[in-house]
């Protein structure tokens, strides 16, 4: 009986099996698909990005509604293909594990419903193909595909299940297919990784930055000769694919973060060297202070011999007598006023040019550091190098509460964020709350929002329960012993008129809670 649907970022679920303490693991990851067994200690080691919407989100409530309760039937490998059937009641799930994209997909009565992965879905599946096992090859085809002007493509066309290394391997003429064919006889959990110790903890203690690399680990039923990296031989079958799976996901977890973190720092380096550009062209357009101060100069000092009345005055040079300036003025002010006017303008100028000489100088810095974070962010080995050299951020949704909210732990992990105020309750439910977060309010009484988060749908009756007792304690009501609480989805939750605080609720339950005080009870976020 699987007793629990988990979600595991965009392209995995895991299903918790009822009187076992091993859970199963389905994933659709690029260089991670296939079925794992792990303990629940192992599951809760894999790295698991958070899911970010998209096809994700609908997929994980139909396993979650179709999977959680099911029997488990069947799990069946396609003969000749690299793809799974996953059969629970009336429910099938389809993995396809070949290829740059690979897919879990969940069929109800022949029709797929929803897909993990990036590749297309997994439906209909491969049709079984015996004379594609390994065990049906023989020396001439194994030549045949080799001597292909594509030979690892032949070589997988030929059987899929010897999968890119052990057909690599064949192509590049590393080994010979009778020596792999008496290898795969006696089959031997092998894992190639960049650690040296001979045991999976190897690969714990490795760096992220050395498990990131397409090919960094690899999962084999035999060593292959010629393969770059050290052997890790666990003990069970079981174990080397948990192993493998934490460190691909290790790995695959820092590239993403690399990537992401190069981008925007790049993109900050970029903006700031544009910003420097533009401040010198400003500079570079900016009047000469000392010119104006020259011109002011040559009109106190021509004042008895320029004709009134004209806007421009042909002067004699007061710092060299041989040449002359031509000045403009303002023909309804004495010369001496224009000059007044042109002595100020220079100072304007000066503040002016010692400002955009500062910003220039500030711009700089903020260039130069950004280029230093590029290049740590290049060298860094693990995630946490690369979470210090991010940029300052603005905090994360969860945590722009604003200095009011208060925040708590449900019994299960989910964050509780209470408001307070009218302005503040506002604020957290249309600017916080993601749409399928939980808003409870306490009905027909003033009282705080609570804001219940569930990234993952995976919210119980438990988290409910705790959630609404707040809103009954932060309420109107706190005095009584039972107190209604509307429940609903935050995407169910408008902003009517009236002013901050107030809402229309289109579609909610009532949950019965008794007012409890989360002080020592519930642990308190800062």
């Amino acid at each position: 009986m699987i007793a629990r649907v988990r979600p595991a970022g965009n392209d995995a679920v895991s299903l918790e099996i009822s009187g076992e303490r091993l859970e199963l693991w389905l994933d659709a990851g690029p260089g991670t698909a296939g079925v794992y067994l792990l303990t629940r200690a192992e599951r809760r080691a894999v790295p698991v990005e958070e899911t970010a919407g998209g096809r994700a989100r609908p997929a994980m409530l139909h396993l979650r509604k179709r999977l959680g309760g099911a029997r488990l039937r069947a799990l069946e490998r396609i003969t000749g293909e690299r793809a799974l059937l996953l059969r629970a009641d009336d429910v099938t799930v389809s993995l396809r594990l070949w290829g740059a994209s690979p897919a879990l997909t969940i069929v109800a009565d022949g029709a797929p419903l929803a897909s993990l992965g990036a590749g297309p879905a997994a439906w209909p599946p491969p049709a079984p193909a015996a004379e594609r096992e390994w065990t049906a090859l023989d020396e001439a085809r194994i030549a045949a595909a080799t001597a292909d002007p594509s030979p690892l493509r032949a070589l997988l066309g030929a059987c899929p299940g010897l999968g890119p290394q052990l057909a690599g391997a064949l192509a590049e003429r590393r080994i010979t297919w009778g020596d792999l064919r008496s290898r795969l006889t006696g089959p031997r959990p092998t894992l190639v990784g960049p650690a040296a110790e001979a045991n999976p903890a190897g690969l714990a203690a490795s760096h992220d930055a050395d498990l990131a690399p397409p090919g960094a680990v690899s999962l084999l039923p035999a060593e292959i000769p010629g393969l770059p990296g050290a052997v890790v031989r666990p003990a069970s079958w079981r174990e080397a694919a948990a192993a493998f799976l934490a460190a691909r996901r290790r790995g695959r977890r820092f590239h993403t973060r690399q990537v992401t973190l190069l981008e925007e720092l790049r993109r900050e380096a970029r903006r700031l060297d544009t910003l420097q550009a533009r401040l010198a062209g400003d500079l570079e357009g900016l009047p000469r202070p000392a010119f104006l101060r020259r011109q002011g100069e040559a009109l106190l000092a021509g004042a008895a011999i320029a004709a009134p009345g004209r806007a421009e005055i042909d002067l004699p040079d007061p710092h060299d007598p041989t040449q002359r300036l031509s000045v403009r003025v303002d023909p309804r002010l004495s010369l001496p006023a224009n000059a007044d006017r042109l002595f100020e303008k220079a100072r304007r100028l000066e503040r002016a040019r010692r400002q955009v000489d500062a910003r220039r100088a500030e711009t700089l810095r903020a260039l130069e550091a950004a280029r230093a974070r590029e290049a740590q962010a290049l060298s860094a080995r693990d995630l946490a190098d690369l979470e210090a050299v991010a940029p300052a951020s603005a905090p994360a949704r969860e945590e722009r509460g604003g200095s009011g909210t208060r925040r708590y732990l449900t019994q299960g992990g989910l964050s509780i964020l209470v408001g307070r105020g009218a302005r503040e309750n506002h604020r957290l439910t249309f600017t916080v709350a993601a749409p399928e977060d939980f808003w409870l309010h306490a009905r027909d009484v003033p009282g705080a929002h609570v804001i219940l988060r569930d990234p993952e749908g995976r919210a119980g009756a438990e988290d409910l329960r705790e959630a609404a007792e707040l809103a009954a304690f932060f309420s109107g009501a706190r005095g009584q012993a039972y107190v209604d609480v509307h429940v609903a989805r935050r995407k169910h939750v408008r902003a009517a008129r009236g002013g901050h605080g107030r809402v229309r609720v289109a579609h909610s339950d009532t949950l019965r809670a008794a007012p409890r005080d989360p002080e020592g009870r519930l642990r308190r976020r800062l």
